[in-house]
């Protein structure tokens, strides 16, 4: 074996800027779209979504399917959001997919959804532009929408 040869090595102390108050709205919204977005239980697995062979849902041409943006679960070719969109926090599985939003801003990505989900085959179910929240379901998957001053999030669930 031969050996190695020592490289010098120096150490710089990294700097993190600590963020505690987009944690704690993060975590805000994330718990209040859970909160919104519980049903009735049922101890039965709910049965996948069945894909029909009809033309693709409309997405306009200002938005991003959840394909786009790299999600792999829930209604990846039907539901959008604005192309802008900057995602923080993301959640992808079967029964949960979440979408963390600090940018655009929350009144911009209800906006968008007020036009963009109607359009794409979603019925909106609830929704309230005073307190920023909204439901909404299609496809078998209801979710939901709220924010703040400056952080959105948006929930889906079959």
């Amino acid at each position: 074996m031969g050996s190695a040869a020592s490289v010098p090595t120096t150490l710089e102390r990294v700097h993190i800027r600590k963020c505690h108050w987009l944690v704690a709205a993060v975590t805000l919204l994330v718990c209040l779209l859970v909160a919104c977005s519980a049903g009735s239980s049922s101890d039965s697995t709910p049965a996948p979504p069945t894909v029909s062979a009809a033309s693709p849902p409309a997405v306009p041409s200002d938005g991003s399917t959840l394909a786009t943006l790299g999600y792999l679960n829930g209604p990846i070719q039907e539901f959008s959001l604005p192309r802008t969109v900057r995602i923080t926090t993301k959640v992808d599985q079967p029964n949960n997919v979440v979408a963390v939003v600090s940018s655009p801003s929350p009144a911009t990505v209800a906006s968008y959804l007020r036009r963009a989900l109607p359009a794409a085959g979603f019925d909106i179910t609830m929704d309230n532009p005073e307190a920023n929240t909204m439901t909404f379901a299609g496809y078998g998957w209801s979710g939901s929408f709220t924010g703040d001053d400056q952080v959105s999030a948006v929930l889906l669930r079959p």
